[in-house]
């Protein structure tokens, strides 16, 4: 009895050492593609100056949506097909991320051409790819929490991608820094070499299905109808554009902020400090998904989101802002950390790569269409 007792400890004990070695895993891929971004958003515009590219910005932009919005979902479809055939997604997974690598580099080299120079075309095409490449391994990466984590722990894994993605953006103003001191060609070779490496690591995820063994939480006998969880994704993305990047805008047009204060200063500032009390609140918030079902919570966290777009209008006082600022964050951390459980809580098992890619093809979609909506209007929030 006592061997059998040990065995059962010395057995969960490596699950849960293996569990968090994959979280890790994960983790880490959402850092590098967050700080993949952030090397994006900050060089972007200057490129696009640089080369006379700035009437691109919009089209950009409207890349962007249409390119999240049809590679997520086949990328992910195909990612389910290839782990029904071969028991993994590696291949699909590593072999994006080298895309997206040598997308990186390719731009490094493009950026040391004349602006003057007959090349200087092929850069708004290489920064169309590298959108198409950076969403084809990231829907089929996240969906693998299927295969590793137990149902009552999804929100627990989401909890903690919500957590390095805000913690990423709010070290952006000493992560710019270290871009700068590097320049923009160095910046985008490690970043390819970041992407590879994380990537790679993603093949240490078990891919043998844990979660299967779930009790919590019946798995769908039918795949939920898709343009529910594109549609989904799409109101979702929207409030979380709009409660990140709108808010933030409308408060710096206004004039009772201190400007001379580096919180108001500039739009990122504030947008820094909303992912901030995101993270914080991250674990917490995973606790009411919990309680409250991923629907009921992503539910809440749109009413949420729409009565403070509201608020944010009447707003006429810094303290007001300041607080505002620690209940938006909980908020993008209530619709972020629910957003995972519910869509594979809607999924049928063998279907999570494209469940999760048409959610987050939604997402990119709203996100683009803010973004364009803030820059039609003379606000460059991307």
């Amino acid at each position: 009895m006592d061997y059998v007792f040990n065995f059962n400890c010395k057995m969960k004990a490596n699950e849960e050492k293996s569990y968090l070695k994959q979280v890790i895993c994960l983790a880490a891929l959402e850092i590098a593609i967050t700080i993949g971004w952030i090397a994006y958003e900050k060089y972007q515009p200057q490129l696009l100056r640089k080369f006379d590219f700035v009437q691109f910005a919009s089209v950009l932009l409207i890349a962007q949506g249409v390119l999240g919005a049809i590679f997520h979902p086949v990328s992910g479809y195909l990612s389910d097909k290839m782990h029904e055939k071969n028991g993994t997604k590696f291949p699909l997974i590593i072999s994006g991320a080298a895309f997206a690598a040598v997308i990186f580099i390719a731009v490094s080299l493009a950026v040391q051409t004349a602006p003057s120079s007959n090349l200087k075309w092929i850069l708004p095409i290489l920064i169309i790819l590298w959108l198409a490449a950076m969403a084809t391994f990231h829907s089929p990466s996240i969906s693998l929490v299927e295969n590793f984590a137990p149902v009552h722990k999804i929100p627990n894994v989401a909890a903690i991608l919500t957590i390095v993605f805000g913690l990423t953006f709010t070290i952006e103003p000493f992560i710019l820094q270290i871009l700068d001191r590097i320049g923009i060609p160095l910046t985008f070779v490690l970043g390819g070499i970041l992407v590879m490496l994380t990537a790679y690591a993603i093949k240490y995820i078990n891919q043998t299905g844990f979660a299967v063994v779930n009790d919590v939480a019946p798995v769908p006998e039918k795949q939920t109808n898709l343009f529910i969880l594109f549609g989904m994704g799409f109101l979702i993305g929207f409030f979380k554009s709009i409660i990140l990047f709108g808010i933030p805008s409308i408060w710096l047009s206004q004039d009772f902020l201190d400007k001379s204060s580096v919180l108001f200063s500039d739009a990122d500032y504030l947008e820094s400090a909303i992912l901030f009390f995101s993270a914080i609140s991250a674990i917490f918030v995973s606790k009411l998904v919990e309680k409250w079902t991923p629907l009921t919570s992503l539910l809440i966290g749109c009413v949420v989101a729409f009565l403070l777009c509201v608020v944010s209008y009447l707003v006429k006082h810094q303290n007001v802002v300041l607080l505002m600022l620690i209940a938006i964050g909980a908020t993008y951390a209530l619709l972020a950390v629910a957003s995972l459980p519910y869509i594979l809580s809607k999924t049928r098992r063998g279907n999570s790569g494209y469940s999760v890619g048409l959610y987050y093809g939604g997402v990119s979609a709203s996100t683009a269409l803010v973004l364009l909506l803030l820059y039609s209007v003379g606000i460059d929030a991307n």
